[in-house]
């Protein structure tokens, strides 16, 4: 037998410095506890690191210390509970090892540590704990789940974790149908005239004031998230009914109603709320969502700056919009839009010296559709580009062809309305050009309506635009003047050749002595700039006598006709031999 062999059946303890050693050689920090939970010793590592650390903590890694006592003195209670019952169960053999994560808390912040117990056998019996530093593991778990679940810009809650709550909220109505809540969903009204006007950083700084706010008009009980781009939610529990998720609605209305400050520059804003409040008919977030998001148009159908509560109505209009978008892009293909035209008539003359060219669409099974309700589809989906070339194509067609049945149209102009899209588009002046280069049209004869609001998102890209649809010989249109900016210093930097005074203003002008003043001035601006002048919607006869007595040139409306097929144009010509009947 070798002298350094133990006995048979016993075991040689190891010398103490040697055990020492070993620990102290370890990287991670080490104690050894006896078989009564009581601390032998510990490495080196852990000496240091509980000597750097609160009493509590330095007192449970000295020599003889009770480590179950001092758990519950350093550790959380959950964690404190769970290391002594697998502890224990390590010391007294019912497991070979148990594993948890623990930690030690500092003023500053917290240590983690992944502790591993395991058994310890032989003379000096009992178990050793090791524990290996994680919290820089923690501290990026941590980062990542709140990434997760908030906004990078405006550090609240995403979307994510909005539906997360809101489905805890349909959960909770279903088992306490009294414990009402409330969504608020909102966006920022023309938000990308924001970031035209201003720039994307600005943009950006005006969405993290916003979110200041927002968090200002909530409770703290209330979980305000950003939906992404200027798009905002609020889940409101335990709420008063409608009327109390009106309410909150209505706080943050009034938060919004002061200027913001960005850079010195103030910038005002208002935003489209829709509300919804929750009941046990709910089964699922994106219901919710849906029902919201259509009371929040609502509310833009309103002019913006408005709340409203959802009803069971808005989801049939959802329905129909949703229709009419699908059906669309099929109406295009298969030339169910239709043309239509509006004569244009001189109050001097009486006779008709323009057409104004509207989509028409009669619908198989919904009927004639408001160009008010497919329009802004149009412009959402996509479709407002094709929608627009075909409408282009075709009054183009048709000036050509009135020309040759009617001579006496041969100076007779033809409008047409751009949309903001259209008018965006990098191809747009080069595909009106071979529109009007396939179709023989005289580009001076064509008139391009466009609107306020679309020249002012990039005043400059927009005023190159134009010089170039001049060079082509096209008119240039400037339509529902008054309704915008209406200032004189941009009628003066885009070379228009008329405008056309709202409809709005004209409707009224016999009730309102101030509208007849605002018509009489633009009238006055637009002679003094060398334009001509088209007032809209004049159904009456005072409408026409009043123009008239104000000098305007020209007007339309259905008290000259309203907008015809090319067959009854085509009738009231031949009856009237280019004149327009005076009512």
């Amino acid at each position: 037998m070798s002298r350094l062999s133990p006995p048979s059946g016993q075991a040689r303890p190891m010398p103490p410095d040697l055990f020492q050693d070993i620990l102290d050689s370890l990287p991670g920090h080490v104690a050894a506890l006896d078989q009564e939970g009581l601390v032998a010793t510990v490495n080196a590592s852990l000496a240091a690191f509980a000597a750097d650390h609160s009493a509590p903590v330095s007192a449970m890694f000295r020599p003889g210390a009770d480590f179950f006592a001092a758990c519950a003195e350093v550790f959380p209670d959950r964690q404190a509970a769970a290391v002594c019952q697998g502890a224990r169960e390590v010391l007294g053999g019912q497991r070979p090892r148990f594993m948890a994560e623990v930690s030690f808390p500092r003023q500053d912040h917290e240590f983690w540590f992944s502790l591993v117990v395991t058994s310890r056998l032989g003379p000096q019996a009992g178990a050793i704990l090791t524990f290996m530093d994680i919290t820089r593991q923690k501290q990026l778990e941590e980062h990542i789940l709140h990434d997760a679940f908030h906004d990078t810009l405006t550090g609240l809650f995403n979307r994510a974790l909005f539906i997360n709550r809101l489905e805890r909220a349909i959960n909770r109505i279903r088992r306490a149908p009294n414990q009402n809540f409330a969504v608020i969903y909102l966006d920022i009204d023309r938000f990308k005239l924001v970031n035209k006007t201003f720039g994307h950083v600005t943009g950006d700084r005006l969405l993290m004031v916003v979110a200041n706010r927002l968090q200002k008009a909530t409770r703290a009980s209330d979980t305000l998230a950003r939906f992404g781009g200027d798009e905002f939610a609020v889940l409101v529990e335990d709420v008063d009914g409608p009327d109390g998720a009106i309410a909150a609605a209505e706080r943050i209305l009034c938060r919004m109603a002061s200027p913001f400050t960005l850079r010195k520059q103030n910038i005002s804003i208002t935003v489209s709320i829709g509300v919804v409040l929750g009941t046990t008919a709910y089964e699922h977030p994106d219901h919710i969502l849906r029902d919201a998001d259509n009371a929040m148009y609502s509310s833009k159908e309103h002019g913006g700056n408005h709340s409203t509560l959802f009803d069971a109505g808005m989801r049939v209009i959802s329905s129909r919009r949703m229709e009419i978008e699908l059906d669309l892009g099929k109406a295009l293909a298969a030339n169910e839009i239709m043309v239509y035209y509006q004569p244009i008539v001189s109050l001097r003359s009486g006779r008709i010296t323009g057409l104004e060219a509207l989509a028409r669409w009669r619908h198989p099974r919904l009927g004639m559709i408001p160009p008010m309700e497919f329009i802004p589809v149009a412009e959402e989906s996509n479709l407002i580009n094709v929608l627009g070339d075909m409408v282009f194509r075709k009054a183009c067609e048709r000036l050509t062809e009135l020309s040759r049945k009617f001579p006496a149209t041969a100076l007779m102009t033809m409008s047409v309305n751009i949309s903001a899209r259209q008018f965006r588009r990098p191809d747009f002046v080069s595909g009106l050009r071979d529109i009007l280069e396939r179709t023989g049209a005289p580009p001076e004869r064509m008139c391009l309506e466009v609107t306020e609001s679309m020249l002012m998102e990039d005043a400059e890209s927009a005023a190159r635009t134009i010089r170039e649809l001049k060079d082509l010989g096209l008119r240039v249109v400037i339509d529902d003047f008054g309704t915008g900016y209406s200032s004189l210093s941009y009628l003066q930097r885009f070379p228009f050749d008329s405008l056309k005074v709202d409809r709005s203003f004209v409707g009224t002008m016999n009730e309102t002595r101030q509208n007849r003043e605002i018509i009489r001035t633009i009238i006055a601006m637009a002679r003094h700039l060398g334009l001509e002048v088209v007032a809209e919607g004049v159904e009456i006869c005072e409408h026409r006598d009043m123009l008239t007595a104000l000098d305007c040139e020209f007007a339309q409306g259905f008290l000259f006709s309203e907008p015809l097929e090319s067959e009854a144009l085509d009738a009231l010509l031949e009856r009237h031999d280019g004149d327009c009947p005076s009512s």
